[in-house]
């Protein structure tokens, strides 16, 4: 002769214990029911399976009311860990859309330094062309002058 020790809650006593404990997380009225729901559910149907397993290979598996609890705080226990997840996704996501405002407004300091310049770059760039047109033509000279001076030193040879 065996005891069963283990004696299933009923479901209003799940809901009550669910309650009671999902109570303390930030959910909306709507998702703690469903969440309320679901752990009956996985509960229930555990149970069932378990008796079923049971009935199968009479070999035991216990779902008990700590199970339940188990069940509970895992549930918690993971959905703070993703909630912390999504946060740091979150601040990341924030540093790199504040960089990239950042950059732009700073493309666009540069973008204005560079309209602003422009008129000094046309101007450079004229002067920059007169100097080689001198240059041009100070080189033709000297290129004369250097004919004239190897003539000379070819003569001066002789």
């Amino acid at each position: 002769c065996t005891i069963d020790w283990f004696q299933a809650w009923p479901d209003d006593a799940l809901q009550a214990v669910a309650t009671r404990f999902l109570g303390d997380i930030e959910l909306t009225d709507t998702v703690r029911e469903g969440c309320i729901s679901l752990c009956k559910r996985f509960h229930t149907s555990t149970r069932i399976l378990s008796d079923k397993f049971q009935a199968t290979l009479q070999r035991h598996n216990y779902v008990t009311p700590t199970s339940y609890l188990e069940l509970i705080s895992t549930y918690k226990t993971l959905l703070d860990k993703k909630r912390s997840e999504v946060m740091k996704m979150k601040r990341r996501y924030e540093v790199g859309l504040e960089k990239l405002q950042l950059a732009a407004g700073e493309v666009g300091v540069m973008q204005k330094e560079l309209n602003d310049l422009q008129p000094q770059l046309v101007t450079a760039s004229k002067e920059v062309d007169e100097i080689m047109l001198i240059i041009e033509r100070d080189s033709v000279e000297v290129a004369k002058t250097e004919k004239i001076v190897k003539a000379d030193e070819a003569v001066a040879n002789e």
